[in-house]
């Protein structure tokens, strides 16, 4: 297992006036303890494996006594791609794990979660491996959780221009959320190993819904730096970049400053109860 990254702030204050907020991936797993308003920020944490399994789980879990202590909001998100958007009009609570298991081939081994997007008019159907749904009923049985389609719908931008790429990157691989005004066109994960795969999924996203790469505007977020060989890459093909930045500022010391839009996903996540 590899640890990303593990940053303790020099702010405390009792657990009970907190939120943590825990992402869960099929190769990753990270949390943040905020402050109620999710402005203050205590304590962050990434890890990365080649499954995260129960095993992997238990072995965070005990690493943090944080995890184990009482907190007055605890927001999980599921970030598997394992996921469909139904319209609501079409929604039927019996058809979501044939639906499912037709186009992803989900099986008893998997839950099978939905939950409703009323602002998009949309139903998200999702599969979570059983083990980790039990484990994190196990040991945060009072959490509310959502899936990262939803998350990152919640938090589209909707405007007039033509449209918008949201794309937030883990190691090796990134989720997507393509809108074009108020509308959802694509919810989809893509692997990825080099710079030349993500343009390749980006451009093809692009000709699917006749963006025109000069005006699409394409957001970033997680693991990406600036300086990568990736964001050159990026920065050929796409005149409208920008880094969609969490409001934590984390300064390790005064040579080492994380970027901000690393920590994006965990903010949105912190910030489900405002």
């Amino acid at each position: 297992m590899k640890q990303v990254y593990h940053i303790t702030t020099e702010k405390n204050g009792d657990a009970a006036q907190k939120v943590l907020s825990i992402r869960i991936g099929e190769r990753h797993f990270g949390f943040a303890i905020t402050s109620l308003n999710a402005v203050e920020l205590f304590k962050l944490a990434w890890y990365t494996d080649t499954e995260m399994d129960e095993m992997a789980l238990r072995d965070i879990h005990l690493k943090h006594p944080e995890l184990r202590e009482t907190y007055h909001h605890i927001f999980i998100c599921y970030d598997y791609p394992q996921s469909v958007l139904v319209p609501l009009n079409h929604y039927k609570l019996e058809d979501a794990k044939l639906l499912l298991q037709s186009m992803f081939g989900v099986s008893g081994k998997d839950a099978v979660v939905t939950e409703p997007l009323p602002g998009w008019q949309l139903h998200n159907i999702y599969a979570v491996p059983k083990e980790v749904y039990d484990w994190a009923y196990q040991y945060f049985p009072s959490s509310n959780y959502w899936h990262t389609y939803s998350i990152g719908i919640k938090n589209a931008v909707t405007t007039d221009f033509e449209g918008s790429l949201a794309a937030d990157f883990r190691s090796d691989d990134f989720s997507l959320v393509v809108t074009r005004g108020a509308k959802v066109l694509l919810t989809q994960t893509f692997p990825y190993s080099t710079p030349a795969d993500v343009v390749y999924y980006l451009l093809d996203t692009c000709r699917q819904f006749s963006f025109q790469q000069e005006t699409v505007r394409l957001s970033l977020a997680g693991l990406i730096a600036k300086d990568s060989a990736l964001y050159n890459e990026l920065y050929q093909y796409f005149l409208h970049i920008r880094f969609r930045e969490s409001e934590w500022r984390v300064a390790v010391s005064e040579d080492q400053n994380y970027p901000a839009h690393f920590f994006t996903s965990l903010n949105d996540l912190a910030k489900c109860a405002l």
